[in-house]
């Protein structure tokens, strides 16, 4: 797996969460040589436990250095009540988490070995310290595990899913150059043959689905950015950023004349969102929106109007004409791989999806009765 880079100011976030503050800290502090001094114990006693669920005993007695882990164990519990979560023990705690993806360990075992951290600590105060005091020391115990479980929660998510993507992005690389050739080849072919030529529509089948796996490829990239990438939301003019997105597709494609409408109300002109994931949800929209057309009357309507019930929102319609969807199709759309054009790759909305949840917010298609479709958008308002 390729380095992640550990991100510690999210990591951090999550210790404020938690009111891991530095007075709290100290605290801890305090209760290092009494924790510390019993590591050899937690290691044994986590060992014991283990050693009784017969799949953790095959993966323990299975390691490469299966005599290590009492020591490793040991050392973990250390650390746990004398690094004082600073980016020693950050930087620590999302290797682990990482490092579990590489070893394919499941992670429920992980989350019940901090269950086991609980218990072991609890006993420990319980049988040192009077009742009120035992309950705030395990009260501070407990939210320094909650926060070493979302550390390496959050490492072995995004080792997981990176690991899968990098897959994915493998493959399409790997694939992008052959289509790209054959794209080129049967291209020149097809300039040399005579359109009457029985081969000729041979040349123009293949050089149709080559072009498919090559736009299919384009999307799948898409996925995985937006999938990957950061959430960073900021103020977005809808108005500005269709007129962008239009100017775009209708410059690259031939869709005709179609007339276009937009009604962007003033009290719902702005959204809060990441502007590149915005950026690829409309084009997919509105790309969709045009190849779905009909001939005779070819009409677009974009509107937003502000929605009334909290968490106030904007709601961003866009209406084409055209052959209306089923009714038992709507929700198929956005399965990946789901298409109903011979051309589609059926990954535009699926990206849509994507960019939508991660944004927090909705999005429906409604089947507009000998009219067309709707596409119905919730997105975060801008106050």
């Amino acid at each position: 797996m390729k380095y992640i880079e550990i991100p510690y100011k999210k990591l951090q976030t999550f210790r404020e969460w938690l009111e891991l503050n530095e007075a709290e800290l100290a605290r801890l502090d305090s209760l290092r040589p009494f924790f510390t001094s019993r590591k050899e114990e937690f290691a044994r006693f986590f060992y014991d436990f283990f050693m009784k669920i017969p799949e953790a005993k095959f993966i323990i007695e299975h390691q490469e250095r299966s005599g290590h882990l009492l020591e490793a164990w040991a050392q973990w519990f250390e650390s746990l009540f004398s690094k004082g979560l600073n980016e020693e023990f950050l930087g620590y705690l999302w290797r682990v988490g990482i490092r579990h993806v590489e070893v394919n360990l499941d992670q429920r075992f992980s989350n019940l070995g901090f269950s086991m951290v609980r218990v072991f600590c609890e006993r420990l105060v319980r049988a040192e310290f009077p009742p009120d005091e035992a309950a705030e020391i395990l009260c501070l115990v407990n939210r320094v595990v909650d926060f070493c479980i979302l550390v390496e929660t959050d490492a072995y998510i995004e080792g997981t899913a990176r690991c899968d993507f990098e897959i994915m992005k493998g493959i399409a690389d790997r694939i992008r150059n052959p289509i790209t050739v054959i794209g080129g080849h049967i291209s020149r072919l097809m300039k040399k043959s005579d359109v009457k030529e029985p081969i000729y529509p041979i040349y123009e089948f293949i050089f149709s689905q080559s072009t498919k796996c090559e736009r299919m490829l384009r999307d799948i990239k898409a996925y995985i950015d937006i999938f990957q990438r950061e959430l960073s939301v900021e103020k977005v003019s809808l108005s500005e950023l269709v007129r962008e997105v239009l100017e775009g597709i209708l410059s690259r494609g031939s869709y005709g004349r179609p007339r276009i409408e937009m009604d962007f109300r003033e009290e719902a002109s702005h959204i809060l969102a990441d502007p590149r994931d915005m950026k690829a949800l409309f084009e997919h929209l509105i790309e969709n929106s045009l190849e779905a057309l009909e001939e005779k009357n070819p009409f677009i309507r974009i509107s937003s109007i502000r929605e009334g019930a909290p968490p106030h929102s904007i709601i961003v319609e866009i209406f084409n004409t055209g052959t209306p969807l089923k009714e038992e199709d709507t929700e198929k759309f956005f399965s990946p791989f789901y298409s109903t054009k011979p051309g589609g790759t059926g990954f535009g909305l699926s990206i849509v999806m994507q960019a939508v949840r991660k944004n927090m917010g909705r999005i429906h298609l409604e089947r507009v009765k000998d009219e067309g479709t709707k596409v119905v958008l919730s997105l975060p308002i801008y106050e």
